[in-house]
């Protein structure tokens, strides 16, 4: 009876530091988040108030130019629907090799960069030059650019005038007409 009732305080015993353990290592993994988050914040602290004061004029990596041409895009039909969205997610993990986490971010940052922009064909213009101007840029990466703007504006269903134009501005500032 002895060995009994020892076997079943040392199952006890385990069960309550096996218990203890796992509840120590999730509290671990939440402050390994949240300090990463607290890391993040004067980056994006300092990303917002750059983009609140130079607005486009700041953006000169072509992946960002990119983005924002691919959120004017679907800003056409008003708000940007989900499906618009997980393309241009899927559009920047197949060609410029983000995760998903990396691409949302990204496209976050767009999105606060197009905010205070003006007209969509003057946006379009300006991220246009700046792909156009950008070095180890040439008619493959305009073509690869060209069909992703496409596949965004297609996400919804049809193609609209708009974005058929938004597209063509794009299409003649790379020479692809």
């Amino acid at each position: 009876m002895h060995i009994l009732l020892a076997l079943i305080s040392l199952i006890t015993f385990l069960a309550v530091w096996y218990w203890r353990i796992k509840m120590i290592s999730g509290a671990a993994r939440g402050g390994y988040e949240a300090a990463k988050t607290v890391a993040n914040l004067p980056r994006k602290h300092g990303f917002r108030n750059k983009a609140r004061k130079a607005g486009l004029r700041a953006v000169t990596d072509p992946r960002e130019a990119a983005a924002i041409m691919m959120l004017e895009i679907a800003r056409t039909r008003g708000t940007i629907s989900d499906t618009q969205e997980a393309a241009i997610r899927t559009e920047m993990i197949e060609h410029f090799g983000f995760t998903d986490e990396e691409a949302q971010e990204w496209l976050t940052e767009a999105g606060w960069r197009a905010r205070e922009a003006p007209a969509p064909h003057a946006v379009m213009a300006r991220m246009s030059d700046v792909i156009v101007r950008s070095p180890g840029m040439g008619p493959k990466e305009f073509d690869d650019l060209c069909a992703m703007l496409e596949n965004v504006a297609v996400a919804d269903g049809r193609v609209t005038t708009d974005e058929r134009d938004l597209i063509q501005i794009w299409r003649r500032k790379a020479g692809l007409n």
